[in-house]
């Protein structure tokens, strides 16, 4: 009987990425996180919503379920929902 022990690979050193949903914070612990990840976090996002990324002097961005977000890319990503009869960034 033996127990795999991993002395490389501590949890307590594992980067911790940043973002927000609806200006809550999150943590997430690997670097790439899908649009069906993040409509997954906290309370979640239902499918009747749209979920957008906000890019800094840019209008919001449509994310899809299937697309993929760098955590790791500089600011902390920010995500928003809406219905999905509204325009991008109004309420």
């Amino acid at each position: 009987m033996s127990t795999e022990n991993h002395p490389d690979h501590p949890e307590q050193d594992k980067k911790k990425y940043h973002f927000k949903i609806d200006n809550t914070p999150y943590t997430w612990d690997q670097q790439f996180i899908t649009g069906a990840e993040v409509r997954s976090v906290g309370p979640g996002i239902p499918e009747s919503m749209d979920l957008f990324i906000k890019v800094k002097g840019k209008p919001g961005s449509l994310v899809a379920n299937e697309d993929v977000i760098d955590l790791a890319d500089a600011g902390i990503e920010k995500f928003y929902s809406q219905e999905s009869s509204s325009s991008a960034g109004t309420n």
